[in-house]
């Protein structure tokens, strides 16, 4: 893609203003996902238990919504998740955007998340046996796909500088309120 060959898909934009901005993904060292700098992607496709997997987690998504935050917020490296059912709910997504490691996000979350997760995937997920269970590693890499295409918006930056970075610009405003006052 860097070869001076390269012709944009659109006429509108320069091959040197792409070539600017774009990333390079490649595949994390100890699972899959793509990486671009500190941040990965994680993506698991599963069946979806029939009959009754559906309407169990349509049940179960407003308690897991209100609780999302405090869940993920245990994990400290999710930059965003998604959770649905797709291909008229007989399979459920669930895509997660992370900083760190493989390895040590799927630990964090089983560490952290599990009655989380747990509350989303039993009965719903087919054969999905929790994450506390001994099989939970080999049925999270069973359903685990890759993406093909993935784009992070700042992927150098974790969580963690993130939230820094916004307690400190929250800081600063406050102290030029104070100063205009």
């Amino acid at each position: 893609m860097t070869s001076p060959a390269y012709t944009p898909i659109s006429d509108q934009v320069t091959a040197e203003t792409i070539m600017a901005v774009s990333q390079t993904a490649h595949q994390q060292v100890e699972g899959l996902g793509l990486r671009i700098a500190n941040r990965a992607e994680f993506t698991l496709v599963a069946p979806v238990l029939q009959p009754g997997g559906a309407a169990l987690f349509r049940e179960h998504v407003a308690k897991a919504q209100v609780e999302a935050a405090y869940w993920e917020g245990t994990v400290a490296t999710v930059h965003d998740l998604r959770v649905a059912l797709i291909n008229d709910e007989t399979q459920i997504l669930f895509a997660a955007t992370y900083s760190d490691d493989f390895k040590p996000y799927v630990a964090d979350v089983i560490k952290f998340a599990t009655p989380w997760i747990d509350y989303m995937f039993t009965g719903v997920a087919d054969g999905y046996p929790g994450l506390q269970s001994p099989d939970a590693i080999a049925y999270i890499l069973k359903y685990t796909v890759q993406a093909s295409v993935w784009y992070a918006s700042n992927p150098q930056a974790s969580v963690r500088d993130i939230t820094r970075a916004l307690h400190l610009s929250t800081a600063f405003d406050q102290l030029l309120d104070i100063a205009q006052a």
